[in-house]
């Protein structure tokens, strides 16, 4: 599969490429002087101080934009393909709680089920259908709503019900979305594997390994416990056949998504709330699948790091991980670590999350590291991350669920500081933002150069999870992408200024 991507990527790059990215008679033929021309047009939409958002609206859509590896699947399609998908199911929606009822499902006393063309007819319904099934309007409204951090993390409780019934169809949709926005992978959380733990332990056996897990003080002493949980779990033939029924759902969706202008790769992971014998489960299953298939390139733990579980149990899972990079060294880490802001937790927890992240888990990408000025190695842990590791810059979802913005925002700690960032969208669909509108959030707020706008796009393929090769291939690509856009732009802006 890999060397066959490979091939098909060189193939497109050596045949047909010249005729694409021959200067017209009335552009300059340098692409050196295409280079200059478009970074002076883009520091042109800084003229006056104000930065001109249309244009750079304009800019960033068109500019090819490498991968997005922040990416989560449910949360990526729009509400409004969740109702297609519950209409096609012939579900209902119960009008007191806006949620899906599937068929044979029923609904609370005094509440009524109506199609999803019942709710489009009612305009108020299904507005605010779409404020709890999205971050849409949150702002524009004076009702009483919850945090914003929790009405970010309840939409996925809405339209979970639907998010895995059309898979195929919910990844050929992003694919045609990234082809429109010039995007050229994408590496997308999909799914847990989705082996529930309490079936290969009893009641009493599964409890008394939690609490061994969470009375552990050190690496060995969890390591020892874990041991005990992997024998059980790779010794039954039914943990097995799940690990192999997720990979053949992953490839079976994955048919037709691959081709000369795009790629996509897939994460797995652990959700930090649940029980510690559900979360090395998830883990376990996760490498395992990883291991088995060139297409699960990763293995992240999700869900909100403020939680009160994913706080007490932060080290542990830690541990967890490096324990299974002892077991499986090849399979790649990357974590959700420092989603966190000054007033949301205690000041305790803000001081080592990204630092365990890296020391522990050895993470090779780190989502979001928002609390990186409190935490208490700070210093030594920029040095680390420049060297070793990349950040994942979630702006808008950093706004949104955090507060953190404008100067507030670590972005101009890591920027200075040189550690290798990729911009990335997190949940566009709850967000309702594409990359295009995360590059124009940077540009308007920090003014990076164009020269390090780029950077950050080869970065995307850079810190990847694909393969040397693919990557090599990925970044061909982009070259030429860019000379094609850098040859639009100066032909633009010699129009503009006519």
């Amino acid at each position: 599969m890999k060397k066959q991507l490979s091939v098909i990527l060189l193939a497109v790059l050596l045949s047909g490429c010249a005729s694409l990215i021959a200067p017209h008679a009335d552009i300059l033929p340098n692409g050196a002087d295409n280079l200059s021309i478009t970074s002076k047009f883009y520091e042109s939409m800084f003229d006056g101080g104000n930065p001109n958002v249309a244009k750079l609206n304009l800019f960033f859509t068109k500019m090819p934009k490498g991968g997005d590896l922040h990416h989560h699947y449910s949360g990526t399609i729009y509400a409004e393909t969740y109702l297609d998908w519950v209409a096609k199911k012939d579900w209902r929606i119960d009008t007191c709680t806006l949620r899906i009822v599937a068929a044979g499902e029923r609904t609370g006393e005094g509440c009524d089920l109506i199609t999803v063309q019942q709710l489009l007819a009612d305009d108020t319904l299904y507005r605010k259908l779409l404020t709890l099934w999205s971050d849409k309007d949150y702002q524009n409204h004076s009702h009483d709503q919850p945090p914003p951090d929790s009405n970010f993390f309840n939409t996925f409780g809405y339209f979970g019900a639907v998010s895995d019934e059309y898979t195929d169809v919910g990844l050929n949709i992003l694919k045609e979305r990234a082809l429109k926005e010039n995007v050229l992978y994408i590496e997308t959380m999909l799914s847990r594997v989705g082996v529930r733990g309490a079936d290969y332990f009893d009641g009493d056996t599964a409890k008394t390994l939690s609490q061994l897990l969470r009375k552990a003080q050190s690496q060995e002493e969890t390591d020892t416990v874990l041991d005990r949980i992997t024998s059980a779990l790779v010794g039954d033939k039914r943990f097995i056949s799940s690990v192999n029924e997720f990979i053949a759902m992953v490839e079976n969706n994955h048919c037709g998504i691959d081709d000369n202008d795009f790629v996509m790769r897939y994460q797995t992971y652990a959700v930090r709330v649940l029980d510690p014998i559900q979360v090395f489960t998830d883990l376990l299953a996760g490498y395992l699948a990883a291991e088995k298939s060139p297409l699960i390139v990763g293995v992240n733990i999700v869900a909100p790091e403020n939680n009160g579980v994913a706080l007490a149990d932060y080290t542990l899972h830690m541990r967890m991980y490096r324990y299974l990079l002892g077991k499986y060294p090849h399979v790649n880490r990357a974590l959700h670590a420092g989603e966190l802001a000054l007033g949301m937790v205690r000041p305790k927890d803000l001081t080592f999350h990204i630092q365990q992240a890296r020391d522990i888990a050895q993470a090779q990408r780190i989502g979001h590291g928002i609390d990186l000025p409190y935490e208490q190695h700070c210093l030594e842990l920029l040095k680390d991350l420049k060297d070793n590791a990349a950040v994942e810059i979630n702006l808008t979802s950093n706004e949104f669920i955090l507060g953190v913005e404008g100067n507030e925002h670590p972005y101009l700690i890591y920027s200075s500081y040189g550690v290798p960032l990729v911009i990335a969208t997190d949940d566009s669909g709850v967000s309702r933002n594409n990359l295009a509108n995360e590059y124009v959030l940077l540009a308007s707020r920090y003014h990076p150069s164009y020269a390090r706008i780029k950077k950050y796009v080869y970065n995307s393929i850079q810190y990847s999870f694909l393969e040397p090769a693919d990557k090599a291939s990925l970044k061909n690509l982009l070259d030429k992408r860019f000379v094609i856009f850098e040859r639009e732009m100066t032909n633009l802006y010699g129009n503009l200024r006519k």
